[in-house]
């Protein structure tokens, strides 16, 4: 994307802190597709929840951390 990704923030601690904000849902979403390297099928299945409901957390989750590291870098 045009430069919001989450990806493309390289200070760790920052990154850290804007999980912690997130929801437990959202943050073990966000754990398991990007640290876990889990599919969105394998993720349903490891949550035990329908793949809609793991497309919903990962979306709110990643919308979530991008708005509080742009907080946190002073760019809101």
């Amino acid at each position: 994307s045009s430069g919001n990704d989450i990806s493309n923030f390289d200070n760790a601690d920052e990154i850290h802190h804007a999980l912690d904000q997130l929801p437990l849902l959202q943050r073990e979403a966000l754990t398991l597709y990007f640290l876990e390297d889990l599919s969105l099928d394998e993720m349903a299945v490891t949550l035990g929840v329908p793949l809609g409901t793991v497309k919903s957390r990962l979306f709110r989750a990643r919308e979530a951390i991008k708005d509080c590291l742009k907080r946190a870098l002073g760019e809101l």
